[in-house]
């Protein structure tokens, strides 16, 4: 709605009826957002508008606009308002299903939510308020961040001195964060995103990169369309720079609201428990046969998890990167919890470096918010050959090991197939400072310095070769190895608390879980960590 040139505007000195009706005026020409034709435009894209957004992912009638007046304001000489533009960003306090958070997001249909001409952001609401009054912050981004025209108007060209990013770091050090890309999202508002805890884009519509094609084909001469350039698939499937992907904004907000469901409000609480009508000595029968007897088979690891689990849910984080290793979130007996899985059907579960981040990354996610961590082990050990090399494996493993150790908070292992060599010690430091407090094996289990097959290979090599029949000579060997492989021989030696019926595995989680409430409420009040994307 454009302003009315003829309307006058209120003055000190008039009735206060009129401020009140001006006020009124100016906050319904912001929610026009950038006009009528430029909201089309929006939907026309298959996209809501922020205002959209924050009605669907906030409690009906909670929210709370901070700054609905902020905007580039002109006036005549009389004082009477001529020409408004509402800042783009929409922000303010809201309720989700009771809990207050903090939101914010870009409007797209202002100058592609970066006018150059309007100072309007997150840092001065709703990153302050979500920090001083403890609540959980949502970001829903889609802008093209710095305007040109915004150094043609100021006449110079500013050197960047990363003043803004204290307070981005500062709210992921104290609140949950969570980011939703929403559009075509570059520069700062990119950094913005991944400046979270978890961030989510929505698929064929969300982009995200430094600079867009344009810069892209300018600087370097690539031609790339946007999706190809930052699509999900370049940032969900292959760098893992994005958590998870929706197929429309509706999950999206859905997924958000599931991960802020398992966490508190600050990284000094814990998450409080939930009823689920799940009971907590639920003995699984489908557990007992879901490893095969045949060591060489795969299964399904989230059947495993979602079994052991209350009611089957498990939210999955980074599903579709480096998947070897599977990480997310569950409750059992109503807490909440991080689950460590590992995928055997992916490089028969090994970890390369791409796993080792994506561990340590996780690892340090749960230490910061508080949550006890249950691990489903079956590796053999770190991938091999170039491609894993590439990766820098085992300076990421290293990465892993430390993450371990730095995680104060009470982890507890069922090891239900493989463990061997350094990859597995990450999540088997038994008795060590900051380690496990418990670990129990399956009957499947296995585990060893090295795989009983590369094992033979290297430790008996030239015996090997020098043997009439190598291959039935070093086949023989595997064979008297693999005897010692029983979890009986370590359970006699004490290398697990226990040797478990796997039907049990929910039993003992759940006391798990139960024990660690009162040392989670000690470890809340430590300083904490920024948890780096």
């Amino acid at each position: 709605m454009p302003v009315d040139p003829k309307r006058e505007s209120w003055k000190p000195g008039m009735p206060w009826e009129k401020a009140l009706d001006d006020m009124d005026y100016v906050k319904e020409i912001a929610k026009e957002l950038g006009g009528e034709e430029r909201v089309k435009r929006q939907h026309s894209g298959g996209r809501y508008t922020i205002r959209e957004r924050i009605d669907k992912m906030l409690d009906p009638g909670s929210f709370l606009e901070a700054g609905p007046m902020v905007g580039a304001a002109e006036f005549d000489d009389d004082g009477n308002l001529t020409e408004f533009t509402p800042g783009a960003f929409v922000m303010g306090l809201g309720e989700i299903e009771g809990r207050s958070v903090a939101i914010g997001g870009d409007d797209f249909t202002i100058s592609g939510g970066s006018p150059h001409n309007v100072s309007k952001g997150p840092r001065q609401f709703t990153i302050p308020l979500s920090i001083q009054y403890g609540i959980p912050y949502i970001h829903l981004v889609e802008g093209v961040g710095h305007s040109a025209k915004k150094d043609e108007a100021s006449g110079h060209m500013g050197l960047p001195d990363g003043g803004q990013w204290w307070h981005f770091a500062e709210l992921m050090r104290n609140v949950p964060v969570a980011a939703g890309v929403m559009g075509s999202v570059a520069g700062a508002p990119a950094a913005h995103a991944l400046m979270s805890h978890f961030t989510v884009m929505v698929k064929e519509q969300s982009q995200i990169f430094p600079s867009g094609p344009p810069v892209v084909q300018r600087a370097i001469g690539e031609t790339l369309s946007k999706e190809e350039l930052g699509g999900y698939k370049m940032h969900v499937y292959e760098s893992g720079q994005v958590d998870n992907v929706a197929d429309s904004e509706e999950e999206a907000f859905e997924q958000i609201k599931q991960f802020l469901s398992y966490l508190p409000n600050t990284t000094n609480e814990v998450p409080d428990r939930i009823e689920t009508g799940d009971p907590p000595d639920r003995r699984p029968e489908e557990l007992l046969n879901i490893i095969p007897p045949n060591r060489k088979r795969s299964y399904d690891p989230r059947k495993l998890i979602k079994h052991v689990v209350d009611n089957g849910e498990f939210f999955e984080m980074r599903e579709h990167w480096a998947g070897a290793v599977i990480t997310g979130f569950a409750r059992l007996d109503g807490y909440s919890v991080g689950i460590i899985g590992s995928d055997p059907k992916v490089m028969a579960g090994a970890m390369d470096g791409w796993a080792a981040e994506k561990y340590a990354h996780f690892v340090d996610l749960c230490d910061a918010f508080n949550l006890p961590v249950v691990i489903f082990l079956d590796m053999p050990g770190f991938m091999l050959g170039s491609h894993s090399e590439r990766k820098a494996t085992m300076r990421r493993g290293v990465r892993a090991l430390i993450a371990s150790y730095e995680a104060e908070v009470p982890k507890v292992e069922f090891n239900v197939r493989k463990s061997y060599g350094v990859a597995a010690d990450a999540p088997n430091s038994l008795g060590h400072p900051n380690g496990l407090n418990l670990r129990y094996g399956w009957p499947a289990g296995e585990w060893g310095g090295i795989p009983i097959e590369g094992g033979v290979a290297a430790a008996y090599r030239r015996e090997i070769e020098n043997a009439p029949d190598p291959e039935a000579h070093r086949s023989m060997i595997e064979n008297r190895l693999l005897k010692l492989r029983s979890p009986f021989r370590a359970a006699y030696k004490g290398d697990v608390v226990d040797l478990i019926d796997p039907r049990d595995t929910r039993k003992l989680a759940c006391r798990f879980v139960k024990l660690a409430q009162p040392l989670l409420h000690k470890l809340a009040q430590r300083p904490k960590r920024i948890v780096r994307p």
